[in-house]
């Protein structure tokens, strides 16, 4: 998964989590981050890791130079790589150089998913006999993740570990929801509803305006907002929607943020409908921010959220179910605060960012 800088949030958990690791790493090695672009401004700032810019998915010749002389001067022994195909990369090059690779799989995947037999056959030839096509070490961010590794792409059992992925309580903990609100300019009285995802179709946030244009018809007496948080090429007709429904003066499209505890802090309940999701990192940090999560039934979601517990996991084209499952939340203040607790305490107990880091260095370890 290659981004083009060091900007936005996705930044905030991919490098912060590289960050803790290499905390463990330093009396072993030196641990640099690598970006496309250095802005000057990025979203995290390192304590542990030295960022510098290098696109190590540049398969060109000019690419490549760049990698090998990165790599022979620095003497890199492994380079780890985020939800990278081993045709998206030059495993080729780094095999030759000496330096092994290991890839942190976070990439959401249609679970209905399936190969006929050629195919099946093809994948174990190469993957498990051949030992093509492969990093020496995948890590799974979800059980779900795991299962489609072994079973769908067929990479060898030894290949692969399950490294949950995890969220800095100590960053994103509840908060004053007043305070909040007047931070983002949010009126303090309504209920609002939020979702943040990068703006690809497979999040399905038209979907959602759709189910608060209905929370808002079936509870006209309630005042109901929505924000979005995310950006990219859908976010436009997502907003040409909201005005067709006529939600434009309820709804509120923040765009790309780097910080987004003041939004999971104004927040009283997350949605999320997304189709594919092997994780789901915006409905831990909600959790860990004490507000309940609804979201369709992917099966990341399926895995995080204790279903009436921290909050709802609904069937996957179900809208008539999601929309009820929202309006459960916001006909019951007590419930939705009794499962914001929960969701927390779920997060600190499941998700734990000191666990996850140790596991990652422990992983890289083994190949320094």
């Amino acid at each position: 998964m290659r981004y083009p800088d060091d900007t936005g949030y996705v930044w905030n958990f991919t490098a912060a989590v590289r960050d803790r690791a290499s905390a463990d790493l330093r009396e072993r090695a030196n641990v640099y981050m690598a970006f496309p672009k250095l802005t000057g401004n990025p979203s995290y700032q390192p304590k542990n890791l030295q960022p510098v810019e290098l696109d190590c998915y540049d398969t060109s010749p000019a690419g490549r130079a760049a990698i090998e002389q990165f790599v022979r001067t620095h003497d890199v022994k492994v380079m780890v790589f985020m939800s990278a195909l081993s045709n998206t990369v030059c495993l080729d090059l780094l095999r030759r150089l000496g330096v092994r690779t290991i890839n942190t799989e976070n990439d959401s995947f249609d679970p209905r998913q399936r190969d006929g037999a050629i195919k099946k056959v093809a994948k174990f030839l190469l993957r498990r006999v051949l030992r093509m096509q492969q990093h020496d070490l995948h890590l799974a961010n979800s059980v779900a993740q795991e299962n489609f590794l072994l079973n769908y792409q067929k990479l060898p059992r030894d290949k692969v570990v399950l490294m949950r992925n995890s969220v800095d309580s100590v960053k994103f903990h509840p908060g004053d929801r007043n305070e909040a609100r007047a931070q983002l300019g949010l009126d303090p009285d309504r209920f609002w509803i939020l979702a943040v995802s990068q703006a690809r179709p497979e999040k399905r946030v038209d979907r959602l305006l759709q189910v608060v244009r209905d929370v808002i018809d079936a509870r006209p007496a309630k005042r109901i907002g929505f924000i979005y948080v995310g950006d990219g090429p859908p976010a436009a007709q997502w907003k040409q929607l909201a005005q067709e429904l006529g939600l434009a003066d309820v709804c509120v499209f923040a765009g790309r943020q780097n910080d987004l505890v003041p939004y999971y802090r104004a927040a009283d309940l997350l949605v999320h409908a997304a189709e594919r999701e092997s994780f789901g990192n915006a409905i831990v940090e909600a959790m860990a921010c004490g507000i309940p999560v609804v979201a369709s039934a992917a099966l990341g979601p399926k895995e995080t959220i204790l279903d009436g517990k921290t909050g709802a996991v609904i069937g996957l084209d179900d809208f008539a179910g999601f929309t009820q499952a929202v309006l459960r939340y916001v006909d019951d203040p007590e419930m939705t605060k009794m499962h914001g607790n929960y969701a927390r305490a779920h997060v600190d107990t499941a998700y734990n960012v000191v666990r996850q880091s140790k596991e990652f260095a422990a992983h890289i370890a083994r190949f320094l």
